[in-house]
């Protein structure tokens, strides 16, 4: 686990770094960046939202029934079920031509990742597969395309977890096969080195970035006070704050 991490950025540094040229292009233009992802994956897509020290311009695309509290059986049905996210998630959410959608998923072979993707391109946004070619490779997609998020999306930042997600064989029982899954922290790990990018690349431009101060450094009440002046720019785009 702590050799992928340490790998992961330099060996994916390109395309970490065209991520956030283009998320910092949207921004610069008025819009947001929006990120999606089911199942385990939607939780990446917390960690970058609402998160002191990180952009404030963040739309996710949260549906409960694509996450675990609501039942996760239900859940894994849902994600699978062709036509569900481009019916019922999708036209939610106020998606614009010249954004950047990011979506998460290890495998890339569920539908719900894969039509999220497809939609947001055909509304006229830059989408981000964060996702291992790796594990694509080795399961067929569900996709009535045939194709994996990595197959559908502008850019992929490919963490290369291993096919099951797992990194440790357990030796003693190799009928259980593996545990130690990874995609979840490698995804988090890769979503804040693009947002740090941005808030560089805007720092490098003499820009002030649009990012969320912690009100538990320094002074509490200048923080929340820049907080909402921030978050006030975008709150007719953001429908979860």
């Amino acid at each position: 686990m702590i050799t992928a991490q340490q790998g992961i950025i330099e060996r994916q540094a390109a395309e970490i770094e065209e991520a956030a040229r283009q998320v910092t292009a949207s921004l610069r233009k008025g819009g947001v960046v929006h990120l999606f992802g089911s199942g385990h994956s939607h939780l990446p897509v917390e960690e970058a939202f609402y998160r002191s020290g990180m952009l404030a311009p963040v739309s996710p695309l949260l549906d409960p029934s694509l996450m675990f509290h609501e039942g996760t059986e239900k859940c894994i049905v849902l994600e699978k079920w062709e036509g569900y996210a481009t019916r019922f998630v999708v036209p939610r959410f106020d998606l614009r031509e010249g954004e950047v959608m990011i979506v998460f998923s290890a495998s890339g072979r569920n539908n719900a990742p894969v039509e999220v993707a497809l939609e947001a391109k055909a509304r006229g946004l830059f989408a981000i597969g964060v996702t291992s070619r790796r594990y694509s490779a080795a399961f067929p997609s569900r996709h009535c395309s045939g194709k994996h998020l990595c197959d559908v999306v502008d850019l992929v930042l490919d963490h290369d977890v291993p096919p099951g997600d797992n990194a440790l064989p357990i030796a003693s029982q190799p009928e259980l096969g593996t545990t130690g899954a990874m995609s979840t922290v490698l995804a988090m790990l890769m979503i804040h080195a693009v947002f740090s990018q941005v808030i560089e690349n805007y720092l490098q431009a003499g820009e002030i970035p649009p990012l969320m101060r912690c009100p538990n450094v320094g002074s509490e009440k200048e923080a929340l006070e820049a907080n909402k002046v921030t978050l006030d720019r975008y709150r007719s785009r953001l429908p979860f704050l």
